[in-house]
Parts: C-alpha cells; sequence; structure tokens
C-alpha cells in the first residue's frame, strides 16, 4: 500500500474522532432544558417565544447528534477500506494459486 493511501486513510479516522468530539462538545454547551421563558403580558407571545426556543433547542441536539453519527459513518468507511485494501492485498498474493483463495469471514 502506498504512503499516500495510508494518509487518505488516517485522514479519514482522524476525521471521525473529531467529528464525534465536536459533536459531543457542540451538544454540551447548551442546556438541555429551556428554562423560564421570560414574562410578557401578551399569552400569545408568551407562547410563541416557547416555541421558538423549543425548536432552537431541538435543532441544536439534532445538529450535535448529526455531528457524531458523521463521525460513526466515517469510522466505518475507514474500516471498510482497510479491510477493502487488505482482500485486494491477499487477493494478489494468492492469485497464482487459486485454490488457496478463501473468502474473509464477517462480512
Amino acid at each position: 500500500m502506498s504512503a499516500e493511501i495510508n494518509v487518505v486513510y488516517q485522514d479519514i479516522l482522524d476525521s471521525s474522532s473529531v467529528f464525534k468530539t465536536q459533536g459531543v462538545k457542540y451538544d454540551g454547551i447548551v442546556p438541555k432544558e429551556v428554562g423560564t421563558v421570560p414574562q410578557v403580558t401578551e399569552s400569545s407571545l408568551s407562547d410563541a417565544i416557547t416555541r421558538v426556543l423549543e425548536a432552537i433547542s431541538t435543532l441544536h441536539d439534532s445538529l450535535g447528534s448529526s455531528m457524531q453519527i458523521h463521525g460513526d459513518k466515517l469510522k466505518t468507511v475507514h474500516d471498510r477500506y482497510r479491510n477493502t485494501e487488505d482482500d485486494i492485498d491477499d487477493l494478489m498474493r494468492s492469485i497464482d494459486d487459486p485454490a488457496t483463495i478463501q473468502p474473509r469471514v464477517g462480512y
């Protein structure tokens, strides 16, 4: 395997870690509870403020979770590329004797 491919593999793995770490950090910067809504005399305005704050909270939580999920996906991509490269290397070493070619377990 060439050095350039190793760099790409490592970059994918590093990106996975960054996405997961930053997703956790991002998720933690806002309290889970909206808290007390500022008191206003108009009840419909108070309700609207509550709904907007809840929507912002939901979007924030979704983004943090999405970042973490993308980190998991990048890790899966890294592992699958690595396994595929290993399969190709095994195949190239075994090509002279087709009887020695065996499928990988766990796919």
